[in-house]
């Protein structure tokens, strides 16, 4: 068996390198997208990269048959294949190996897709999905339900590749869209790192609560880390006429709750640490009361990278939280991550960000809208 990784700028073009090199009986045993750095790691490039194999030994005699002089220029595995002693148990240990190599190959062919049966629609569709930085395992399962589902006349459609994800979609995430009510509870508490917005987001949810429900709302602060965060939360809480307390510790927390307890809701703020570290999650309970009245939102930037994204997430299980709230959506290609968050942890994403007006920059997402970021990252 031959193996060897090609790179190229599109998943098409590494393709034609596949069959070009190794022939259309090629074997995919994996594929991704690559950064490559350049300029001493401040710029990347992205690319294509395709690990293939190519099967061509099936026996000794077979090996010593093609090891007979040749004038043709190849790129074959019998042009560095090296010279077999007439030992029979080196033959053995060789034939051994051959097997296991075999078998190892049929068990990649069964989990993965048979690329080299894959039309051009269907290789563009793969590295769409890629481009909207979908994880490489979400990849591999939607390609494979469209291997299950997709006729013959569907193969070379993209549009109606298309449909087939959409379907996916809805299937893989029918107990998580669409099934959450927000803001019903008296307490509503944004967590998440620092920079993700997490206050300007709290006062888009209590403006448009104030402003549209006829809600009377306060806010609580437990950021006492950053001055600027707390007169930033001022400045909204005077602007909607609404009282504000600041709190240092869980007995503060219990006074600024009965303080306010006769307002409709009360919106929480927390302070953007290093989640990473358990200490940050340690003192969020013991200052915050994450009890049956509250709601609480994991606040998440979608410039960030989706490991860093997983790993957060992680560390906020422990509260836990009911649903994402996910900010800076135009400035990046997002529906890959939201999808990949939402199958991967089944939390609703409740809102989306866009902008730094306040209310207007803030939306509830709905499965409709969600498909429409998918068909919009896919169609580009």
């Amino acid at each position: 068996m031959r193996v060897k990784k090609f790179k190229a700028n599109s998943m098409a073009e590494a393709m034609r390198l596949v069959r070009q090199e190794l022939g259309n009986d090629a074997v995919i045993l994996n594929s991704k997208a690559v950064h490559s750095s350049r300029f001493f790691g401040f710029l990347t490039k992205k690319q294509f990269e395709v690990i293939a194999a190519i099967d061509e030994i099936t026996s000794i005699d077979s090996i010593k048959q093609k090891r007979k002089p040749t004038e043709h220029k190849s790129t074959s595995i019998v042009k560095e294949a090296v010279t077999i002693p007439d030992n029979g148990e080196v033959q053995n240990d060789l034939l051994k190996n051959v097997a296991e190599m075999k078998k190892m190959l049929k068990s990649i062919e069964k989990n993965q897709p048979k690329k080299q049966l894959w039309t051009e629609p269907m290789i563009q569709l793969e590295e769409k999905l890629l481009n909207i930085d979908l994880p490489n395992q979400f990849v591999e399962e939607i390609m494979s339900f469209i291997i299950d589902e997709v006729t013959e006349d569907e193969k070379n459609n993209y549009r109606s590749l298309i449909t087939l994800v959409d379907n996916y979609v809805q299937e893989s995430l029918i107990p998580v869209i669409d099934n959450q009510e927000s803001l019903k509870k008296k307490y509503v508490c944004l967590v998440g790192p620092t920079g993700v917005g997490k206050t300007t987001t709290l006062a888009k949810l209590a403006a448009h609560a104030t402003l549209h429900e006829n809600k009377k709302v306060g806010f609580i602060t437990t950021d006492t880390y950053r001055i600027a965060a707390i007169e930033q939360l001022k400045t909204y809480a005077n602007i909607l006429d609404a009282p504000l307390e600041v709190c240092y510790n869980g007995e503060d927390f219990q006074k600024a709750k009965a303080k306010l307890a006769h307002l409709d809701i009360i919106f929480i703020d927390t302070a953007g640490r290093n989640y990473l570290k358990d200490e940050f999650i340690k003192d969020l309970r013991k200052t915050i009361d994450f009890n049956n009245e509250m709601e609480t939102y994991l606040v998440l930037s979608l410039t960030s990278k989706f490991a860093d994204m997983e790993k957060i997430t992680e560390q906020f299980l422990q509260l836990p939280f009911d649903a994402y709230i996910l900010t800076k959506i135009d400035e990046t290609s997002a529906a890959g991550t939201m999808f990949a968050l939402m199958k991967k942890y089944e939390k609703q994403i409740s809102y989306i960000t866009e902008g730094q007006a306040v209310p207007e920059d803030i939306k509830k997402i709905t499965s409709a809208e969600w498909t429409s970021y998918l068909r919009e990252g896919l169609s580009k």
